[in-house]
């Protein structure tokens, strides 16, 4: 118990913020993120002492994550799948999707009218085609990209290591650098841009800084690949199941869903989501899913990225729901020029009594 208890101060710790400023303060007027992840795993083996070959097997998986915010108006787009190889066949596979597009009805309030969609496509029985359902309603709630501030405080901690600075920035220099990072595409030159973050910090800081502090706001000002948001929306709607996977009758369903990000600090990124379906009228039967997704920056040369999903569906007629469970870990590595990549996998399916695992080590350097 003890050891738990530290366990759970150290991670608390781990993610607490540096400033009692929250990545979450900072709101964009716009946002426009995008997120896209490939990996891939294969295992060839094939001994000549032994007829057939032995392994011959892997997969591949990714994700694409789209998320716009304006004041009239906002989108979202998800998608994400893992398909199972064998040979050069797909064996198995699941994809699921899902987007919306929000009309605000104030563009000072987050009340949004929508419409969108849901789609999965699994191999196997009893799925003979893929799943496919549009909805329409009523939601609350925005998303905002708060990847200045946490560049800001990024850029605080980087003049602290260097001597540059004789303590963190305030609060209010941070959020006015952040403001002028966010005004970015204002500027016609990036010059001019470092120069005035140079001059929010040097004001604040009381001091001047050399050449090598000012190279390194220009370098975390045009750092990519490392967006944080934050936000949260809520819809309900009813909607209309266009293509069942069973062949079933196309049912009018009631949609219920829910979507929160959060940056708890500038390396981290927490990503939630939760959806409800059930038939109209109320047949007992429905499918639920519960998705989240977590990554963190350990340091420049390492990545921890861990996700997991849960899906129960019921079918009418099934006394319980059948549920299917996937984690995925993965730390990346950037060691000399060579990136390596450790993931681990767990699946667990309908009947299954225990849970499939899966470890894989991947290296690969660019010799350019």
């Amino acid at each position: 118990m003890r050891k738990a208890a530290l366990l759970g101060i150290f991670l608390l710790l781990s993610v607490s913020p540096v400033s009692a400023l929250s990545l979450c303060d900072y709101r964009a007027p716009e946002t426009s993120l995008l997120d896209i992840g490939v990996s891939f795993t294969y295992h060839y083996l094939e001994d000549p002492e032994r007829p057939g070959i032995e392994v011959n097997a892997g997969n591949i998986s990714f994700s694409y994550t789209q998320i716009y915010s304006a004041p009239e108006r906002g989108f979202s787009l998800e998608t994400s799948g893992i398909l199972g190889l064998q040979g050069l066949a797909v064996a198995d596979a699941v994809v699921e999707g899902n987007g919306t597009y929000r009309h605000y009805l104030d563009p000072e309030e987050p009340l949004f009218m929508f419409g969108g969609f849901d789609a999965r496509w699994r191999t196997g029985d009893p799925y003979r085609q893929p799943w496919l359902q549009v909805t329409v309603g009523l939601g609350y709630g925005r998303f905002s990209d708060v990847t200045p501030l946490a560049k800001a405080m990024l850029i605080s901690e980087d003049l602290l290591r260097l001597g540059a600075i004789p303590a963190s920035l305030s609060e209010e220099a941070l959020m006015a650098v952040a403001q002028e990072i966010g005004r970015r595409l204002e500027y016609e030159k990036l010059e001019d841009l470092v120069a005035a973050v140079e001059g929010i910090i040097e004001t604040d800081a009381g001091v001047e800084l050399d050449a090598h502090a000012v190279l390194a706001i220009e370098q975390r000002i045009l750092e990519t690949g490392k967006e944080r948001y934050c936000g949260g929306a809520i819809q309900a709607g009813v909607g209309y199941e266009i293509l069942d996977p069973e062949g079933g009758p196309r049912d009018i369903v009631l949609n219920a869903s829910g979507d929160m990000a959060i940056a708890p600090e500038p390396r981290s990124q927490l990503l939630l989501r939760g959806t409800i379906s059930a038939a109209l009228p109320w047949k007992d039967a429905y499918r639920a899913t519960l998705v989240g997704d977590y990554d963190y920056e350990v340091s420049e040369e390492a990545t921890f990225s861990a996700s997991y999903s849960m899906e129960w569906i019921k079918g009418e007629g099934m006394v319980a729901p059948e549920d299917r469970h996937t984690a995925v870990f993965q730390l990346g590595l950037n060691l000399g020029g060579w990136d390596v990549a450790l993931r681990l996998t767990f699946t667990k399916g309908p009947g299954d009594v225990a849970w499939t695992q899966e470890f894989s080590v991947t290296a690969s350097i660019d010799l350019r």
